[in-house]
């Protein structure tokens, strides 16, 4: 008799402790997919992984922007930058513009200048380029291929990076939640 309610307490455990496990996966699968991270895609991103080293530098370019004017690395330099990049193909993307806005707005007033980076086929005309115009200082489409975007080290979208004056990474990371985080730690 002891051993059949030994066995059931054993077994009641070791399903009270997969439930527990089951309940936290879902937890973190649900926070992933809002952020963009989830399974859904391609362009997705386990949390916080932007394929952006911390450290690295900002790559040597020459790009058109939106409005016209050519933007170098040189051009950057200086003073501190956040680059954001944001993918057509990316729902989370859209998501993402009010925080980088807010980042981008705090950032201006220290100062500071914000680039974003949007690729896919005809960017240059999306309304998501066309958000980002309105909330950024200099924006720049690339085609699918986002050979700007590699440049920079940039696998995952939405992602973002920042800059201090010397050109050197501070900090680093992909999703929304990320920037929603970093906004109000700031």
């Amino acid at each position: 008799m002891i051993f059949a309610v030994v066995g059931l307490v054993v077994v009641g455990v070791v399903t009270a402790l997969n439930l527990v496990v089951l309940l936290v996966v879902l937890r973190r699968w649900r926070e992933l997919e809002t952020s963009g991270g989830g399974p859904q895609g391609h362009n997705s991103a386990s949390l916080g992984e932007s394929g952006i080293q911390s450290g690295g530098r900002i790559p040597r370019f020459s790009a058109r922007a939106l409005d016209g004017t050519e933007v170098t690395e040189r051009s950057l330099l200086g003073r501190e930058v956040l680059v954001g990049f944001f993918s057509l193909t990316c729902k989370a993307c859209v998501e993402a513009v009010p925080h980088f806005a807010g980042h981008a707005e705090r950032l201006r007033a220290t100062g500071g200048t914000t680039l974003a980076i949007v690729h896919g086929v005809d960017s240059a005309q999306s309304e998501l380029a066309a958000m980002l115009s309105a909330a950024v200082d200099v924006v720049i489409a690339e085609d699918s291929e986002a050979e700007l975007s590699k440049q920079y080290g940039a696998k995952h979208f939405p992602s973002h990076a920042r800059y201090g004056p010397d050109g050197v990474v501070t900090t680093a990371a992909a999703g929304v939640s990320a920037l929603r985080r970093e906004l109000v730690a700031s």
